[in-house]
C-alpha cells in the first residue's frame, strides 16, 4: 500500500503511511496537531474532512460530504486515500500557535521627541513564542493595533519590547499611549507575520533597510543574528527626515564600533556631516556591489516599503529576495 498526501486547509501537506494515524504523520512532518490524550477522547485534534475518505479506529470508514466527517478525531483516523483536513489552531511546519495574553506595563521611556519604548511582560508559566522580526496586536479598543517586537527572545521569554510612535496627526496613537500609561495590563494576541527570522539563517549577506520605527524588527533580527554568530555581513541602513528622528543611535553605533554591523544612517530633509544625505534606498544602491547575492529586509510605511522595493527591483534584487510584512497587509 502506498503512501496517502494530506492536504492541510492552507496549511500545507505532508504524506502519511498506511500504518500512521493522520496525527502521527502530519507531527513527524511538523506540523502542530492540537492534542492530549491521543486515543479519541478529548477531541482536541477534531477536524473536518474536506476531501477524501479516513477509517476511524473503530473500524467504521468516513467520507468527505457526510455528517461525521465535520468531526472526525485525526489522532484515531488512518487515511484510506488522498485527504484534505481542516483542523482548527493547528499550525504548519515552522509556524508557531497565535495566543491571547494579559501582560504588565512594565516600562515606558521616551526615546525622543515622538517614540517610546514600550515594555510589557507575559504571564509566567507557559512559554510563548516567537520568531524574531514578528509582531504582536494589542487589544485596544474595536480595532487591534499592531506593534513590531523590537527585541528578540531572550531570558525567560516574557519581556516585549514595542516602539510606539506618537503624533499628534494620528490620534489613535496618543490615545493608545495614553492607555499604555494609565492601565497597568493590556491585552495582547501574538505572533504575527510571516516576514522573520527563525532558527535556519541565511546563507548570505543580510541588509535590513528601514525607516522611523521600522527600525524596531529590525533591532529585533540583528539581535537574533548575532546571538546567533552569524556568519555574513549584516548591513543596516537607516532613514528619517532629521537627526533627532533616528530614535535609538548609540546602539547600532554600538553594533558598528564592535564590527558586528555595517550602519549607514541616512536624512532626507537636513545636512549633517555625520549622516549620509538623500533617500534611505539610494544609499543602499550606492554601496551595494552584488545584488543578486542579498537577502533584503524592509521596514517602515506601505509608500516607503514599495518605494524601496521599486528602487531595489529594478537595479537587480530580485523580489523573492525581498520582505516586509507590508507586502502581505497593504499589497498592492
Amino acid at each position: 500500500m502506498s503512501d496517502h498526501t494530506i492536504t492541510v486547509s492552507g496549511r500545507g501537506h505532508y504524506l502519511a503511511a498506511p500504518g500512521d494515524t493522520l496525527l502521527e504523520a502530519g507531527q513527524r512532518a511538523g506540523f502542530g496537531f492540537p492534542n492530549a490524550c491521543r486515543n479519541g477522547n478529548c477531541l482536541r485534534c477534531q477536524g473536518t474532512l474536506v476531501r477524501g475518505s479516513v477509517r476511524l479506529r473503530n473500524g467504521r470508514t468516513v467520507r468527505a460530504g457526510e455528517a461525521a466527517a465535520s468531526t472526525v478525531v485525526y489522532c484515531v483516523a488512518h487515511a484510506l486515500e488522498d485527504c484534505e483536513i481542516n483542523v482548527p489552531d493547528i499550525t504548519a511546519p515552522g509556524e508557531l500557535p497565535i495566543v491571547e495574553a494579559a501582560c504588565q506595563v512594565t516600562d515606558i521611556t521616551p526615546l525622543n521627541h515622538d517614540v517610546s519604548r514600550v515594555v510589557l511582560r507575559l504571564p509566567a508559566g507557559k512559554p510563548v513564542r516567537w520568531h524574531a522580526g514578528q509582531y504582536l496586536e494589542l487589544l485596544h479598543g474595536d480595532m487591534p493595533a499592531a506593534f513590531s517586537i523590537a527585541n528578540a527572545r531572550q531570558g525567560d521569554g516574557r519581556d516585549l519590547e514595542l516602539h510606539v510612535r506618537h503624533t499628534a496627526d494620528n490620534p489613535s496613537s496618543l490615545e493608545i499611549m495614553a492607555q499604555l500609561r494609565s492601565e497597568p495590563v493590556m491585552r495582547v494576541r501574538l505572533p504575527g507575520g510571516r516576514r522573520f527570522m527563525a532558527d535556519t539563517l541565511p546563507d548570505r549577506p543580510v541588509w535590513f533597510v528601514c525607516g522611523s520605527t521600522g527600525f524596531a524588527p529590525a533591532k529585533a533580527m540583528i539581535e537574533h543574528l548575532l546571538t546567533q554568530r552569524f556568519a555574513h555581513p549584516i548591513y543596516l541602513y537607516w532613514g528619517a527626515r532629521r537627526a533627532e528622528d533616528i530614535y535609538l543611535p548609540e546602539l547600532p553605533a554600538a553594533w558598528a564600533a564592535a564590527n558586528q554591523v555595517h550602519y549607514v544612517p541616512v536624512l532626507s530633509e537636513s545636512d549633517n556631516p555625520d549622516y549620509r544625505q538623500g533617500l534611505v534606498h539610494e544609499a543602499v544602491l550606492a554601496d551595494m556591489t552584488d545584488p543578486q547575492q542579498a537577502e533584503i529586509h524592509i521596514g517602515g510605511s506601505p509608500v516607503m516599503a514599495w518605494a524601496v522595493f521599486d528602487a531595489l527591483n529594478a537595479a537587480g534584487v530580485p523580489a523573492t529576495a525581498m520582505h516586509s510584512d507590508v507586502f502581505d497587509y497593504a499589497p498592492r
